[in-house]
């Protein structure tokens, strides 16, 4: 594959782990089968003897394109007894992502079924969604839920299993292991990455695999591709949110107004500016 030619001189681009793109390199390659199987033993508690028969699954749940993200797996594998796994590395909260998790693993099991097939031939799956953002309502930075009776706390069937692992939220993490791939994950520079990964085999293979990616012209260009396209949207969400707070906040005005309340009333109640308001006013007068 072609190298880079940067000399040692240049700053080597910081492939980020959470990049979906950058995970997919490192750990959906068959090349890296051992990383992946020990990724999930730290997640799962999987004994590392029910991972033997590990294979990934080449094709994704749907892919529109590379900006289609909604149904996206990043990584799929699959047991020798049929149980599917799939790992999404997600940056962007979307607020959505219980519901993301769930759709995915709905495809999941329903995919497994062909006409020719019955429902005691579903397999297991699991989905593992690791986010770079606080999401659930859990101290605990890694939460794992399953379907039980909501009564006697008896599980009720064996074949829904999901994960979040919070990165922001490692330091609850009981399982010393996880934390540190967790912190892995959260590496910021080279020099973190390589001190967080320092005295593990595994992990140490994981930050040569990154600084690979770096060197590899293509695979490099893509991650900074996915990487700029992912900050756009964070930009695009963030000014949406504000946009949306300040409609509110003109709307409130306006209520205020109706109600007959002084404009001092409502630059307290909104935190807007008499010129705001009174354009706000104008606005609806003439409208």
């Amino acid at each position: 594959m072609a190298e880079n030619n940067r000399t040692e001189s240049q700053e080597l681009y910081f492939v980020k782990l959470t990049i979906d793109i950058a995970f997919k390199y490192i750990f959906g390659e068959d090349k890296n089968i051992d990383l992946l199987k020990s990724l999930l033993t730290d997640i799962t508690k999987l004994p590392i003897e029910r991972l033997e028969g590990l294979g990934l699954k080449g094709e994704e749940l749907h892919r529109d394109s590379m900006t289609d993200h909604k149904t996206i797996v990043d990584v799929r594998a699959v047991l020798a007894n049929a149980t599917q796994i799939a790992i999404e590395m997600q940056v962007r909260n979307h607020k959505d992502m219980d519901k993301r998790s769930l759709y995915a693993w709905a495809k999941m099991y329903a995919g497994q079924l062909h006409k020719s097939e019955r429902y005691k031939d579903l397999a297991k799956c699991i989905c593992i969604n690791i986010v770079a953002f606080d999401f659930t309502k859990e101290i605990d930075g890694h939460s794992m839920y399953v379907v039980k009776n909501a009564k006697t706390n008896t599980t009720f069937m064996e074949d829904f299993e999901m994960h979040f692992v919070e990165l922001p939220k490692r330091a609850k993490v009981e399982n010393e292991r996880l934390q540190r791939w967790m912190a892995l994950f959260s590496s910021k520079s080279w020099e973190e990455m390589e001190k967080n990964a320092k005295g593990d085999d595994v992990m140490e293979r994981v930050y040569a695999q990154a600084r690979e990616i770096a060197l590899n012209e293509t695979k490099r260009i893509e991650v900074e591709n996915r990487e700029r396209w992912l900050i756009d949207q964070n930009s695009l969400q963030s000014d949406a949110f504000e946009e949306g707070k300040l409609e509110g906040k003109l709307e409130t005005a306006i209520n205020m107004y109706e109600m007959g309340l002084s404009m001092e009333q409502m630059m307290k109640a909104t935190g807007l500016s008499v010129i705001e308001i009174e354009a706000e006013i104008e606005k609806y007068n003439n409208e």
